[in-house]
């Protein structure tokens, strides 16, 4: 979980750790920001697809209330340029206006479910919310980006992978001595880690483009 810059700079300052994985005995912590999305994420693919308002409006509910940050301790390895992430934002947001038009439309003139999409146009901005973090990059057929990514010992992080169309898109996280501490297989579908480091440290977090076009993604992280 990321707590601003001050964790990046005492992490530089600290002496080599004893040997093994980063990560303690057993996560902890109840559902997080991360996972909220990713799960909105999720439910607004099934409710597209399967044309159901109800799932649509859930996906709608669960996006709109968390509110999205940079994410400036994430640094990205490699080139010294940022990515071109155009194409992360043509993922489909159940937290856009978009999401609400097509539950509008699917509602037809059912009452109830009018009145629902009306609740939800009707929140004020700037309500209790939850927050996450994003970044978002671009890969092309096969390739990968790291991300150094802090994280606090004992305090479970969540971080999410959301793809831009139907390529799939490999997770994988690993701690400071290289060795895996998560990883999720190439899926077009959003998916999730959860890591509670047993230590302060930098983690290398890993988005590989599996398939054989250009793809968009965005990193969420609690």
């Amino acid at each position: 979980m990321w707590r601003g810059l001050s964790l990046s700079i005492l992490l530089m300052a600290l002496p080599a750790q004893a040997e093994g994985p980063n990560l303690s005995a057993m996560a902890k912590g109840a559902m997080g920001s991360a996972s909220q999305l990713v799960l909105a994420q999720r439910t607004y693919a099934q409710g597209l697809a399967s044309g159901d308002v109800v799932l649509i409006v859930a996906a709608i509910r669960l996006a709109r209330a968390v509110t999205l940050y940079p994410a400036p301790g994430w640094q990205r390895m490699g080139e010294v340029a940022p990515p071109d992430a155009s194409a992360a934002s043509k993922t489909p947001d159940p937290a856009s206006e978009t999401a609400l038009t097509i539950a509008r439309n699917l509602a037809g003139d059912d009452p109830d479910l009018q009145d629902l999409i009306w609740d939800l146009d009707a929140q004020l901005p700037g309500g209790p919310s939850k927050a996450a973090i994003e970044v978002r990059g671009q890969l092309g057929a096969g390739q990968a980006d790291d991300w150094r990514v802090p994280l606090f010992g004992e305090v479970t992080a969540e971080i999410g992978l959301i793809g831009a169309g139907a390529d799939p898109l490999q997770l994988t996280i690993q701690d400071e001595t290289g060795e895996p501490v998560c990883s999720r297989p190439a899926s077009a579908e959003p998916v999730l880690c959860r890591v509670t480091p047993a230590r302060n440290g930098f983690f290398i977090v890993t988005v590989r483009n599996t398939g054989s076009r250009d793809a968009g993604y965005r990193l969420v992280g609690n």
